[in-house]
């Protein structure tokens, strides 16, 4: 096909592409990145050989890890807690009052190195000292794609990942930094 355009409005019209795609891109970025970050997607909830609850703040995530094991999704809770009795509420999880009653086995989980990597190479090796093929992880909304990437690379295991709902919108920025770097760190590193 032939253009009727002169070379004066074939390179206009290129300049307000180039425009439109400055403009729009970062747009594009700065409300996607923390979309993807912010709205991971949710498992659905299936039985599981263990549920594990990743390490980090307490921000409702052993309680709801607790909670899987009380409504029957695995009879195996483990509390990554490479801290011990110094992160109280992982401990009190995993060694003290707040173990799930019905949990049939609770481990205290130490990782090494204290990544989530490192909590991934250690419920690969748990989970084949126990003979576990499935896994359902526990973590913040943030951190969930960044468990799953870790997971799928690291292991062999069937997992599922689900996020506490609540989200401290006043730390977003410093889940999103950690995030990104932590994103970035595994990918040049690759560890596994």
């Amino acid at each position: 096909m032939i253009s009727n355009r002169g070379p004066r409005e074939r390179i206009r019209a290129a300049n307000r592409r180039r425009h439109t795609i400055a403009f729009v891109l970062p747009i594009l970025l700065i409300l996607g990145i923390p979309a993807w970050f912010l709205f991971p997607p949710q498992d659905e909830l299936r039985q599981a050989d263990a549920v594990l609850v990743i390490a980090g703040a307490s921000d409702g995530r052993h309680e709801l890890g607790a909670q899987l094991i009380e409504d029957g999704i695995s009879e195996n809770f483990v509390v990554s807690n490479s801290a011990g009795p110094e992160d109280k509420v992982g401990y009190a999880h995993c060694n003290g009052d707040s173990k799930p009653a019905s949990a049939a086995e609770t481990w205290c989980m130490k990782s090494d190195p204290v990544t989530t990597t490192g909590e991934a190479l250690a419920i690969d090796q748990l989970a084949k000292q126990e003979g576990w093929t499935s896994v359902v992880a526990v973590t913040n909304r943030p951190h969930n794609h960044r468990v799953r990437t870790n997971l799928e690379r690291c292991t062999d295991l069937d997992y599922s990942v689900v996020s506490v709902d609540y989200l401290n919108i006043t730390r977003t920025p410093y889940h999103l930094a950690r995030e990104i770097a932590g994103y970035a760190k595994f990918w040049v590193t690759n560890p596994c």
